[in-house]
C-alpha cells in the first residue's frame, strides 16, 4: 500500500505514558484530521522502536508517530529507513532534543499530535555511526541529533533515571558536574571529508546534526538539521583559563541565537565558517571518519558513545 494511506501507526514507550491514555488521545485526534484505523505498537527493552516501525511500514500505513524520548524517536526513524512514510514526533522524554530543534510542542501531547497529523512534512538529515565495542564487535547505528564520546557519554550514563522522572532535564546538571570534576580527556583522531587527520586530547567529541540543547543553550550554532552536513566539536579545555574561554564561546553562541530569533533573521554567512580556538574546536563536513579510513557519513570512537 502506498504511503498515501490514511492509516496512522503509533509507536510508543509504555514507560513514558500509559497505553490507554495514548490510545484515547490518538483516536480523538485521528478522527478530527482524517486519519483512520490507528494501530499501536509498544516498544520493549529488546526493541526500542526499530522493529515496530518496520512492522508499521509492512502494514502499509501512511504515517508513523513516535511517542517517547530521543532514544525511541531515533529507533523509530531507523525502522523507517528506505520507506517514504513520514514520521511524527510526540516528545515524552527528558531531553527531547529533536523536538526542541524542530520547534515541536513539549509537554503537550495533544498539540504535538496536532502537528504530527496536520503539519507540513519536512525532510531532515539522519547520521550513521559505526563503532567497535569493548569486546571488539562492530555495530551500526543512527542518530538524529548528535553523538558524543568522552564527557558527553559519561554524563548520559551517569544520570539517575529516578531523578530524571522527578526533575526532568535538570537531572543532567548534577551528572555533568560530577563528570566535570572526575572526567578525563580522551585521545581522538578524526578526519573530515578528504582533509587531513586531526589528533587531539579532548574532554568530549561531538558529531552533531543540530545544535540546540536544553534550556535554549546553543552548542553548535552552524548546525542545520537539513543541510546534509555534520558539525563536529572537540572540547579540549583544561585549566581554569581555558574552561572560562570555552564557556564564553558557548555563551556567545546562545546569546547570538536569541538575538537573531528576536530580530527574525537567519544565520549570517560568517557564522557558517569554521571557528577554532585552543579550548573549543568547531569543524564541518559531509563525513567524519577515524583517522585516515573512509566511510560515508560515519564516525567512530573507542570511548563510550552516546547517540540520540
Amino acid at each position: 500500500m502506498a504511503p498515501s494511506s490514511s492509516r496512522v501507526a503509533v509507536v510508543y514507550n509504555p514507560i513514558k505514558v500509559g497505553a490507554d491514555e495514548i490510545r484515547r488521545r490518538v483516536e480523538s485526534r485521528a478522527s478530527r484530521h482524517g486519519w483512520t484505523d490507528p494501530v499501536f505498537y509498544e516498544t520493549t527493552e529488546a526493541d526500542p522502536g526499530t522493529g515496530q516501525a518496520a512492522d508499521a511500514v509492512a502494514e502499509g500505513v501512511g504515517l508513523v508517530i513516535a511517542c517517547g524520548g530521543d532514544g525511541t524517536i531515533r529507533s523509530v526513524a531507523q525502522g523507517l529507513i528506505g520507506s517514504s512514510i513520514p514520521m511524527g514526533v510526540v516528545p515524552l522524554g527528558t531531553g527531547n532534543l529533536l523536538a526542541r530543534n524542530l520547534d515541536i510542542p513539549l509537554d503537550a501531547v495533544d498539540r504535538a499530535l496536532y502537528v504530527a497529523m496536520s503539519g507540513r512534512t519536512r525532510s531532515i538529515d539522519l547520521g550513521e555511526v559505526r563503532y567497535t565495542d569493548g569486546d571488539g564487535r562492530t555495530h551500526d547505528d543512527v542518530f538524529l541529533v548528535m553523538l558524543g564520546a568522552g564527557m558527553d557519554a559519561d554524563m548520559i550514563a551517569g544520570t539517575d533515571d529516578q531523578l530524571k522522572k522527578r526533575v526532568g532535564w535538570l537531572a543532567y546538571v548534577g551528572a555533568f558536574a560530577n563528570t566535570l570534576l572526575r572526567g578525563h580527556r580522551i585521545k581522538v583522531e578524526y578526519a573530515l571529508d578528504d582533509g587531513e587527520s586531526t589528533y587531539a586530547k579532548a574532554r568530549t567529541l561531538l558529531v552533531a546534526n543540530c545544535g540546540m540543547l536544553q534550556g535554549g543553550m546553543v552548542l553548535l550554532p552552524a548546525a542545520v538539521i537539513d543541510d546534509g552536513q555534520l558539525d563536529v566539536m572537540a572540547l579540549r579545555a583544561k585549566g581554569v583559563l581555558e574552561w572560562t574561554q570555552a564557556g564564553a564561546v558557548l555563551a556567545q553562541h546562545t546569546v547570538r541565537h536569541r538575538v537573531r530569533s528576536i530580530r527574525g533573521s537567519g544565520t549570517p554567512p560568517e557564522e557558517r565558517e569554521y571557528r577554532r580556538n585552543p579550548p573549543v574546536d568547531f569543524r564541518q563536513g559531509w563525513e567524519c571518519t577515524p583517522g585516515s579510513s573512509r566511510s560515508r557519513r560515519r564516525s567512530r570512537s573507542m570511548a563510550r558513545i552516546a547517540a540520540r
